[in-house]
């Protein structure tokens, strides 16, 4: 019986430590969005929205039955040092990550360049930070929030993480 609870928790906390890490990594990718409040946002271009101002994030979860729902809120999990940082896009596809008043690491510079763009008819975000290139799903694009998805696999277990960007 021993043995089979060790094997659970080290089974939960390889999940939890893999979730973490694509967690921090999609968080890098889905929040170099910016844009500012306005009274019609339906008006307006994704482009616009993304680029008005600066974005921080604001949730990050797993749907594990990929059914739109959220079903584990990854959100406590992240480090202050991450969501204390400060994403702003330029409608040249160009930006910038800003480290805030928090770094996760002491050597990592302030800021650092991005750059991004839409796909497929403005429906899919794509970013290159350097160390991750990829897509993203958008879930919700308006003049508050910015939320992206995108499927993957961690320990075995497909899902769709989402993250949720506010200003």
């Amino acid at each position: 019986m021993k043995g089979q609870i060790s094997r659970a928790m080290l089974h939960k906390t390889t999940f939890l430590r893999g979730f973490l890490g694509i967690t921090a990594l999609f968080l890098l990718i889905l929040s170099f969005f910016s844009c500012k409040k306005s009274s019609d946002s339906s008006s307006q271009s994704k482009t616009t929205l993304a680029t008005q101002s600066s974005w921080k994030i604001q949730s990050v979860g797993a749907d594990l039955d990929k059914n739109g729902t959220v079903d584990y809120d990854a959100t406590s999990q992240l480090q202050a040092c991450q969501t204390d940082n400060i994403y702003t896009l330029k409608s040249d596809g160009t930006g910038t990550a800003d480290e805030g008043v928090l770094k996760c690491n002491s050597t990592d510079a302030q800021t650092t360049a991005i750059s991004w763009s839409f796909k497929s008819n403005e429906t899919v975000f794509s970013g290159n930070l350097g160390i991750f290139t990829g897509d993203a799903t958008i879930s919700t694009l308006n003049d508050v929030n910015f939320v992206v998805w995108k499927d993957t696999t961690l320990s075995s277990t497909p899902m769709r993480m989402y993250v949720t960007l506010k200003h």
